[in-house]
C-alpha cells in the first residue's frame, strides 16, 4: 500500500515556510517623535491621526519619545476652555531618527497662518477670519560635534525676545528660533522679553545632550521650559551611566 507520509511532510513543510516569510518581513518603519506643549493656553487635548491621544496636556509638559510606528501624521490640538481647534498640515518624519513636535500659539484669530502675532501687529477687521494662530514645529535631533546646541524658541505671541550669554545677544521674532552651536554644559543665560529679564542657568552634569528651550506665555507673563534633543547616542550613554551605577 504507498504510504502519504511525504505528502504530510511537504504539506508541514508549506506552512512553515509560509510562517517563516512571515516572520521575516520588514517590521514597520518607527519614529521617535517628542511632543512640546509650548502655547500659550492652559491646557490642550490633542489627537493624531484623529484619535485622542492626550485628553488633558498643559502647556508646559512634553510627552516621551518612545519609538512609534507613525511616520506620517496630522495634528488637532483644542484649547481646553473655548473648544478652540488647530489642526496641522500633514506631517512626515524621517524614519529611525529622533525628532520633537513643538506646538505653539495662543489660538487668537489675528495673524495670518505660520507665523505668530508678531509685536507690532494690529488687529483689523480681515485679520479676525485667519484660523487660530497655533504653529506645529518639527526639529530634528541631529548629532552636534559641540558639546552643547542650544535651540532657543520664541513661543511668545506679540513679544520680542533677546537671549543673552556675555557679550553675545541673539534677536529672535515670534514663532522663530536661534540655534547656538559649542556651548558649555554649564552657564548662565539672560532672557529680556519687553525690557524683563529672566535669569536662566544651564547645568549638565553626567549625560550631556542638546536641549531645547521654549519661551511661552503663562498667564499672559513670559516664561520658559526645557526639553532634551535624546537620540541614539544619548540612550546608549544613559544605559551605560545606568550601568555604572548598578
Amino acid at each position: 500500500m504507498r504510504s502519504i507520509a511525504p505528502c504530510v511532510f511537504l504539506i508541514a513543510f508549506g506552512e512553515l515556510s509560509t510562517q517563516l516569510a512571515a516572520q521575516t518581513q520588514e517590521a514597520p518603519a518607527m519614529a521617535n517623535v517628542q511632543i512640546v506643549n509650548a502655547t500659550s493656553v492652559p491646557v490642550l487635548s490633542l489627537r493624531i491621526n484623529q484619535t485622542l491621544a492626550y485628553d488633558t496636556f498643559p502647556q508646559g509638559k512634553r510627552s516621551g519619545d518612545a519609538a512609534v510606528p507613525l511616520l506620517e501624521a496630522t495634528y488637532e490640538a483644542e484649547e481646553r476652555q473655548s473648544g478652540t481647534k488647530a489642526k496641522s498640515e500633514r506631517i512626515t518624519y524621517a524614519p529611525g531618527a529622533y525628532q520633537s513636535l513643538v506646538i505653539l500659539g495662543d489660538f487668537s484669530r489675528t495673524s495670518a497662518p505660520g507665523v505668530l502675532r508678531q509685536r507690532d501687529s494690529v488687529l483689523t477687521g480681515e485679520e479676525a477670519g485667519y484660523p487660530p494662530n497655533v504653529l506645529f514645529q518639527v526639529y530634528p535631533h541631529t548629532l552636534s560635534r559641540a558639546p552643547v546646541r542650544l535651540r532657543i524658541i520664541n513661543g511668545m505671541p506679540g513679544k520680542h525676545l533677546a537671549f543673552v550669554h556675555a557679550k553675545n545677544e541673539v534677536d529672535i521674532k515670534p514663532g522663530e528660533c536661534a540655534v547656538l552651536e559649542g556651548q558649555p554644559a554649564r552657564a548662565q543665560y539672560t532672557a529680556v522679553v519687553d525690557g524683563e529679564r529672566i535669569p536662566l542657568l544651564m547645568r549638565q552634569e553626567g549625560l550631556i545632550r542638546n536641549v531645547i528651550i521654549v519661551f511661552f506665555l503663562k498667564d499672559g507673563m513670559p516664561t520658559f521650559m526645557r526639553a532634551f534633543e535624546n537620540n541614539a547616542e544619548s540612550k546608549a550613554m544613559r544605559a551605560e551611566l545606568e550601568k555604572a551605577r548598578e
